[in-house]
């Protein structure tokens, strides 16, 4: 599904992430879950919904696909373009990478995706927002999968953006110069997110930052290329908030599900992304008439 902006109106993103659906048939937390969400759309709409990762407890979900499908077939009721990245939780069950994107097929309204690149079973790709009159390329999005656990467990918990994946971002063939204000999403934060702690602009830091303690170099690559203005990730529950670091946004999602740890209210990451800017906004599932912005 194309994505397209018009008038310089702001292109709005919803970004959910850590929802973790158990079994199927759902119990109170998941269909609490659910229920927020559907009052949600209700309210707002956006142009794309940017899922980044742990849609499911891919462990001791012994109905995994039917937790995905269920949740999938709410997502077509929406009409909204959506694209995924997946975390570490989605796979610790019998669910490979490869089984999460083959049941992407059931996705009515899946954004178009751009340079697929699969290396360690990890897709990257890129989405493409459009002027709708023109269709001049306004925006670049850049969905880095992020993976599980790290290679060497002796010495680090979580896996590190693989260097193919860094490669592949510098080799593609878009024109974008520091004139642009492009975005990227990932499941599990950079390690540079540690050292943005001490320029938090808005939001909560209540856990430590769970990235991986080796650093394979995306952020310099970020650096050099100096398009992408902010990135998004998810795993950390008790974080939601954003930084900034050499003028890149380190931002954190809003867990959505309530069927995991945090103390954080649940609800989501709204992005409003402009042609000279990028509004973040928290949306909380606290007040059943309207959605408190932090």
């Amino acid at each position: 599904m194309e994505l397209t902006v018009h008038d310089g109106r702001p292109f709005r993103i919803c970004q959910l992430t850590d929802i973790h659906l158990g079994s199927y048939p759902f119990g109170e937390s998941d269909l609490k879950t659910l229920r927020s969400l559907r009052r949600l759309f209700t309210q707002k709409k956006f142009h794309l919904i940017m899922i980044t990762g742990d849609i499911i407890w891919g462990k001791d979900n012994s109905t995994a696909k039917k937790s995905l499908s269920v949740f999938y077939d709410f997502l077509n009721s929406l009409k909204t373009p959506v694209a995924i990245t997946y975390g570490n939780h989605d796979v610790e069950g019998p669910l490979k990478r490869s089984d999460m994107r083959s049941m992407e097929k059931k996705l009515e309204f899946f954004a178009d995706r751009h340079y697929n690149f699969l290396n360690s079973n990890r897709e990257s790709y890129t989405l493409e927002i459009n002027d709708r009159d023109s269709g001049e390329l306004k925006h670049v999005i850049y969905v880095w999968d992020s993976g599980s656990y790290t290679h060497w467990p002796k010495i680090d918990e979580y896996a590190a953006i693989e260097p193919e994946q860094i490669q592949w971002f510098l080799e593609l063939p878009y024109a974008r110069t520091i004139e642009n204000i492009d975005l990227g999403f990932m499941h599990i934060p950079i390690p540079e997110y540690r050292m943005a702690v001490k320029n938090i602009t808005a939001g909560e830091f209540g856990e430590d930052i769970c990235a991986p303690k080796i650093n394979s170099g995306l952020f310099y690559a970020l650096l050099r290329k100096k398009n992408v203005k902010a990135i998004f990730a998810g795993h950390d529950h008790d974080n939601n908030f954003s930084s900034s670091l050499d003028g890149i946004q380190l931002n954190y999602g809003n867990t959505t599900g309530y069927n995991c740890y945090g103390d954080l209210p649940r609800g989501c990451v709204e992005i409003n992304l402009y042609p000279d800017k990028i509004k973040r906004f928290v949306l909380t599932f606290d007040s059943m008439e309207e959605f408190s912005r932090v």
